[in-house]
């Protein structure tokens, strides 16, 4: 196996004007790497540990089969998207404003955009990203976007990302046990069993010089292909070093030093060889796109854990549902996401009369209309749960208080529990069970034996898989009760002291009960 001992050929501030520039050959100052090889600089310091052939073609098969249609279009890659060219098919089209190297405003309908925007390439980040600000919007640490549309495919591949974490572990044991102590501080945003928390799926894409920021630990890199190609090596500029990384290979790197690829080209012969291949992607070039005119592919991956991570992903996702008629409610909430309610008024009375709720409740159109509304409100949120694969998830009615710590022993659970509300026994013959049952509670997690919790106000959801198994229940019903009833039916934990309590002079918008029927759970 080679060894390098390496010293920079270009000082930090060289380097540094190299950021979302492309490079070439020049900047390869040493024989291409394609070879196992162990890299360091002259101080000691591990730039890279390199192996041919790491991953078995059985494995790059499953990665391609569940992963190869991952890297969708994005403007957002910064640097490494690369300097921006005017001249280009797609920026002639545009009036660009401000542009400086890698990013670029532009004007709509002459007004300048707000936003810095950069060439557009074929990359996304699939896995979990840590609570985010967009367009004046707190996003909640979260699955990225074509994680949830693929969670599927994303589950399916995890043999490869096991296999790359357990290569890391053997190249590079000590940065391998430091990250994969720090993912495991936070499960519910780690890649099962890994060291990762995301990983970055580029196809056909020439990075600009950029460094990796916002990653705990070293990157690891590995390349899936189809077709022939010429380039795209991996370069460390400031050491004037590249590495040929092909499918199989694994790239254990620094991705804290300024990087980027050479670029991807084919020969002659390579053209007339992926003429003759299938169009797999049909993408539309003229969308801008940079790479994806070729029929051969390059899919690289970047394997890491999102360092904020473990900073910003303890609390959990807090939903407060709320109508736009009550956004005055909103002041006695900081840090919480807004659901919008269903409003029940605005519903034809048809659509509420042809659903599974008016078979039981034919009665006052007001009312049913409220009970409507609630029902649905919660349903959306409780499927908008499932669909983001959401865990740690407290739901919220805009009438009940959230500044409360969501205890550990809660997220441990395995089931849905409700936070407060009213303590009640449904068939209405023996209150005093009720009341016994309320006597016995102890501090923390209660099961309910004689009596239930009749209110949708605050209840905590552990895993989406929670949500969903709730959702089968109330769908498989015949006929729909009032959420609360029905959440009552198949909800039977909750939390005491009560965590949420509901705020004095609020009243529910669809009805009181009898007071003599209700128990406080505080």
């Amino acid at each position: 196996m080679k060894t390098l001992e390496l010293s920079q050929v270009l000082t930090d501030e060289e380097v540094k004007n190299l950021k979302g520039k492309y490079l070439n050959m020049s900047h390869i100052k040493y024989d291409i790497v394609d070879e196992d090889c162990d890299c360091f600089t002259k101080e000691g310091v591990l730039l890279f540990k390199f192996r041919k052939n790491a991953f078995n073609d059985e494995l790059c098969d499953l990665a391609w089969k569940h992963y190869h249609r991952l890297a969708k279009a994005s403007r957002g890659r910064g640097a490494s998207a690369g300097e921006i060219d005017p001249n280009a098919v797609y920026w002639k089209k545009r009036d660009l404003v401000e542009t400086k190297g890698f990013s670029t405003k532009y004007l709509v309908k002459g007004k300048e955009s707000k936003m810095r925007i950069n060439n557009q390439v074929a990359s996304q980040p699939i896995g979990y990203y840590e609570s985010t600000k967009s367009l004046g919007v707190d996003l909640p640490c979260r699955l990225t976007h074509y994680t949830r549309e693929h969670f599927d495919r994303f589950k399916k591949g995890f043999d490869y990302i096991r296999a790359v974490d357990k290569s890391y572990q053997s190249l590079n044991p000590e940065k391998h046990k430091l990250q994969l102590e720090r993912a495991l501080e936070k499960p519910d945003f780690q890649i099962e069993d890994t060291a990762f928390s995301t990983f970055t799926i580029n196809r056909n894409f020439q990075t600009g010089v950029h460094q990796d920021s916002g990653d705990f630990g070293f990157g690891n890199l590995s390349v899936l292909e189809r077709g022939k190609y010429k380039g795209g090596y991996f370069v460390l500029p400031q050491y004037g070093i590249a590495i040929d990384l092909r499918q199989g290979d694994h790239l254990c790197v620094d991705v804290h030093q300024y990087h980027g690829n050479t670029q991807i080209y084919e020969s002659m012969s390579d053209k007339l060889f992926n003429e003759s291949l299938e169009d797999i992607y049909g993408d539309n070039p003229a969308v801008g796109t940079l790479g994806l005119d070729k029929r051969y592919t390059r899919i690289s991956f970047v394997f890491y854990l999102r360092e904020k991570i473990a900073i910003k992903c303890n609390e959990p996702h807090k939903y407060l549902i709320n109508m736009k008629k009550d956004k005055d409610k909103l002041l006695n909430h900081k840090g919480v996401m807004r659901w919008e309610a269903v409003v029940g008024k605005s519903v034809d009375m048809e659509v509420i009369k042809n659903s599974l709720l008016y078979a039981r409740y034919n009665t006052k159109e007001e009312k049913v209309k409220g009970m409507y509304g609630c029902l649905m409100s919660h349903l959306t949120l409780l499927q908008y749960i499932v669909d983001e694969k959401m865990n740690n998830v407290c739901v919220l009615e805009d009438d009940s208080t959230s500044d409360f710590i969501v205890p550990d022993d809660l997220k441990k659970t395995d089931h849905i529990t409700y936070l407060g509300g009213w303590l009640v026994n449904l068939k209405m013959k023996d209150i005093k069970k009720v009341v016994e049952e309320k006597s016995s509670f102890s501090n923390g997690l209660n099961k309910l034996e004689n009596s239930r919790v009749l209110t949708t106000r605050a209840y905590y959801i552990p895993k989406w898989e929670c949500a969903l198994n709730l959702l089968e229940y109330i769908h498989k019903k015949k006929v729909w009760k009032a959420i609360d009833i029905m959440m009552s039916e198949y909800v039977k934990h909750l939390y005491y002291p009560a965590l949420s309590h509901q705020i004095l002079g609020y009243k529910s918008t669809i009805g009181n009960k009898d007071p003599k029927l209700k128990y406080e759970l505080y």
